[in-house]
């Protein structure tokens, strides 16, 4: 095939093949999911632009690293192009890979460009594993409470949060039903989870005592003491996995130059790889740009007369999460973002509205730290807002998280993020 420019070539790909769409000239082809299938479209449009769903595929990477014009189309984005360009609903591959191309051609803004590095390759498999592992953690924890409601409500109501601790589910996992937690004394107890390096307080063995004393025998089966101990022992091997790929997205973050991340005060290994990802994966023009495909910024919608300011939805939730969770723990450690937050309630802003202000402000100093490959300088940032402060260091102040705002009785879902955050932050 002759060289042409201006070619788009649209992919819908899955699994095993990809369906390809060339926008010139008006036709579908299908390639298998190979080297040899990848290497059939590097030779028949060695200058097209490829737009390509935003996913974890191994095609857009192929097409990157030799050196081809990559272009990602969010999921959201993709849903919504594919309603607009076939109203009446028909759905096969061709026509999802040709509304991917008219996309492009016609709204080119809703589209990233893509790009490929070493260091952002393998971060993105580590953010990928993290995503897979965190979701599964909290789906098993759901349905440990939904079966301990059912089958061993006394635990549940007694251990109360601490229920999901390391050594409340070491126990479960050994004795998950009350007949069996009944056969064993606290003392024995106690030496089966110093082996395991769990520790015997004396709250816990006030909590089993009373689990003992209050709990009903309903002629326990083992088919739900399995499930119980099936449960807790997943759940504990993935908080593990979760451990390790922490310690390891810290390790691969100091071992590069992209380390400068973590000075950023609330980041650490978690939050400052989502967005050393989201960075090295994209060519984003500006900080702007950044803070669209986080979904920090609202945009103006308008219909008719009406016009009202939302919240993105058509974004990378799971950054937008991280930049959420980077925002509240800066105010356990920063003066100054601790300062704004309390402006911005002192507005009349929301504590949600208030934390995503903050995010906002956070993601544009972690972009510009990133273009220009500086560590965080809180006197730089601080003088370009005009701030003037006579603290020596503005990121230490004892005061920080005594304010009742801050509890976790005046805002409970302030409170969960609270322990999600101490979750990621604790290395």
């Amino acid at each position: 095939m002759k060289k042409q420019s201006g070619t788009i070539v649209g992919i819908d790909w899955s699994a095993d093949s990809h369906t390809c769409y060339d926008l010139k000239a008006d036709k579908s082809f299908k390639i298998p999911d190979s080297v040899k299938g990848y290497e059939r479209l590097l030779n028949d449009y060695p200058e097209a632009v490829f737009v390509i769903e935003e996913a974890n595929n191994r095609i857009g990477d192929y097409l990157l690293i030799n050196n081809r014009e990559v272009y990602v189309l969010p999921p959201c984005r993709f849903k919504e192009a594919r309603k607009y360009h076939f109203s009446s609903g028909a759905k096969s591959d061709s026509l999802d890979a040709k509304a991917i191309a008219l996309t492009f051609k016609e709204h080119p803004s809703y589209c990233l460009k893509a790009r490929y590095s070493g260091v952002g390759a393998k971060i993105t498999k580590l953010v990928t594993m993290f995503n897979i592992v965190s979701k599964s953690h909290s789906q098993q924890c759901n349905r440990l409470y939904s079966v301990l409601l059912r089958y061993f409500p006394e635990y549940l109501h007694i251990m109360d949060r601490q229920y999901r601790s390391n050594t409340s589910l070491k126990v479960l996992s050994i004795y998950p039903t009350i007949t069996e937690l009944r056969k064993v004394s606290n003392e024995e107890l106690r030496k089966i989870l110093n082996k395991e390096n769990h520790r015997m307080t004396s709250g816990l063995r006030k909590k089993l005592d009373r689990i003992r004393s209050e709990g009903i025998s309903w002629g326990d089966t083992s088919c739900e003491g399995n499930l119980i101990m099936f449960l807790a022992n997943q759940i504990l091997t993935l908080r593990e996995e979760e451990e390790r790929l922490r310690e390891e997205m810290g390790e691969t973050l100091e071992n590069s130059p992209y380390r400068i991340i973590l000075s950023i005060p609330g980041v650490k290994a978690v939050i400052g790889s989502y967005i050393v990802k989201a960075y090295l994966t994209h060519d984003f023009k500006s900080y702007q740009e950044m803070q669209k495909y986080a979904g920090t910024i609202p945009f103006l919608f308008q219909s008719g007369r009406k016009s009202i300011m939302l919240m993105r939805k058509k974004c990378d939730n799971d950054l937008k999460n991280m930049i959420h969770m980077a925002a509240f723990a800066s105010l356990k450690t920063c003066g100054w973002a601790r300062n704004y937050y309390k402006r911005k309630r002192k507005e009349g802003k929301t504590y949600g509205h208030a934390l995503r202000a903050l995010g906002n402000i956070i993601l544009k100093i972690a972009f510009s730290m990133l273009s220009k490959m500086n560590e965080y300088d809180e006197t730089l940032f601080l003088n370009a807002k005009g701030i003037k402060t006579t603290q020596p260091n503005n990121t230490t102040i004892p005061e920080a998280f005594t304010n009742p705002e801050y509890s976790q009785d005046a805002h409970p879902s302030l409170a969960a993020t609270k322990d999600v955050v101490d979750n990621l932050n604790a290395t």
